[in-house]
This record gives C-alpha cells, sequence and structure tokens, in this order.
C-alpha cells in the first residue's frame, strides 16, 4: 500500500544520500517506521492509508504506543502533527532492533547495553563455578557474539574495546574468590588463532573491521 501510495504521488518519501535514495518505510516483525519530509499532506495521507490497513486487516494500530520523531520542526508545528496522528512525539536516539538509532557510536554511552550485558554475563558466580576451561568456552561463544550487531553497524572506540577485553581478561584469570590473578599468557596469545597454537579468543577490533567490511 506504501508503494503504490508513492508511486501515485500521495506519499512524498524521504530523499537519502546524494543519489537521492526514495525511503518510505522499513518494517521489521510487528514494528514499522514510516518516512517523510516536512510536508503535512504527506502525513495525512499516511493517516489515511493506516485506516484504510485497518479497515482491510481487522487490525487496530495503538497510537498511544506510536511516536512522531521530527527532525528540525518548530514545536507549534510538531504538536500540531502530533495531534493530527494521535501519537505523541519523541526524539533521537531511540532504540529499534535493540540499536539506538541516531546516536552518536563515537561516545562511550552509546555502547553502555554492550557493556553491561557482558558485565551480567561475567557475574561473580560464573566465575565460581567454572573452570579455566569452561570460562573459556563462556568468552568464545556467548561474550564474543553480544556485541556482534553493534559492531556489524558501528566502528568500535578504542576505549570500548580496551574494556570489553578488561572484562575478559579479569574474567578468564579471576580465582574462586572473583579476585583477579596474575595472567598465565600474554592477552595476544589467548587472541591468537587455534591452528596458531593459541587460544582462539579472536580481536574484537578485527572482528569489528571484518563485520563493516559489508558496507564498502
Amino acid at each position: 500500500m506504501v508503494v503504490e501510495a508513492v508511486k501515485n504521488s500521495r506519499i512524498s518519501p524521504l530523499l537519502v544520500g546524494q543519489d537521492n535514495i526514495e525511503l518510505s518505510h522499513l518494517q521489521f516483525a510487528y514494528d514499522t517506521i514510516l518516512f517523510c519530509p516536512r510536508d503535512e499532506a504527506t502525513i495525512r495521507n499516511y493517516k489515511r492509508l493506516l485506516r484504510c490497513f485497518e479497515v482491510l486487516s481487522g487490525l487496530s494500530i495503538n497510537f498511544d504506543n506510536s511516536s512522531l520523531i521530527l527532525v528540525n520542526c518548530d514545536s507549534e508545528w510538531s504538536q500540531r502533527m502530533c495531534n493530527l496522528l494521535g501519537c505523541k512525539e519523541a526524539s533521537l536516539p531511540i532504540k529499534y532492533l535493540g540499536v539506538p538509532l541516531g546516536a552518536n557510536p563515537r561516545l562511550v554511552k552509546t555502547w553502555k547495553l554492550i557493556i553491561d550485558k557482558v558485565e551480567d554475563k561475567l557475574s561473580l558466580w560464573k566465575a565460581k563455578s567454572l573452570n579455566k576451561a569452561g570460562k573459556l568456552i563462556l568468552i568464545k561463544s556467548v561474550l564474543n557474539s553480544l556485541p556482534v550487531y553493534y559492531l556489524s553497524l558501528y566502528k568500535m572506540p578504542k576505549l570500548i574495546a580496551e574494556k570489553l577485553i578488561s572484562l575478559q581478561m579479569r574474567f578468564l584469570w579471576s580465582n574462586e574468590n572473583g579476585k583477579h590473578r596474575i595472567p598465565l599468557v600474554k592477552w595476544e596469545i589467548v587472541q591468537a588463532p587455534k591452528k596458531l597454537g593459541s587460544l582462539g579468543v579472536g580481536d574484537a577490533v578485527l572482528r569489528n573491521t571484518a563485520l563493516l567490511f559489508k558496507w564498502w
């Protein structure tokens, strides 16, 4: 329906980049994001389109759980559009599919969610109940996968990389009381591939670079 509305010039899509790529909507599971320039006619037509969807599908859109995110718009116009749609106003960044949209990936606070998740996994009881082999498996199978989605979208700041490595090191070499002990080998050896006789944990910085290559 949205595609047809764009073709019929009922909806003006947002033009992105130097190539003016048309962006009207993104959908994943039950989430939908609708895009448009500062154009009241398009917003009114979006409202009509959503009403048509409700009539045809028998479903009901909960506008109380929907938000209108405006960029560089005056407050009076923003409030009028919110009243038109019957939803609340929100501002960037917002969380979508677990990622803060509109956030600056260079800021440490953008990565706080990842750090918190890793720290939760590395709670003291896990350190107590696992031997070195068990800790190593947890680091490689669970901890390395936690930031993968972020790493595939953003370049990781050096400070965050150092923090992640520090958490892994402290967990691997801690004793039964959770206290840090002297490392048995250099962390470079822990990171290096198994085929080189190392432990194969991997380098988060190199993993980040490899994942970002899909955008180049």
